[in-house]
């Protein structure tokens, strides 16, 4: 089986795993969901990256969220690679 990753951009400063996941899981399977923090202040740094269980759905979730408006930022979505299990 093939997981996917999602890059996402344009997350809030207090953007949060589960935010993350939720935002994704109408797509397809979440397997994993990470905001990306700063070290010092531990606030997002604007981006994370969620494992989807196929690249079918990293594309689905991509096609619909990427350019959409969330909480006034613009988000950004690509597939970044896949990982074999």
């Amino acid at each position: 089986m093939s997981k996917s990753v999602v890059y996402v951009g344009g997350l809030s400063e207090d953007a949060s795993d589960d935010h993350l996941r939720a935002l994704l899981e109408a797509y397809g399977v979440v397997a994993h969901a990470a905001v990306i923090r700063y070290k010092h202040s531990g606030k997002s740094a604007g981006y994370g990256f969620v494992q989807l269980s196929s690249r079918e759905e990293a594309l689905r979730a991509v096609a619909a969220l990427d350019g959409a408006r969330i909480g006034g930022n613009c988000l950004r979505l690509y597939v970044t690679g896949a990982l074999e299990r």
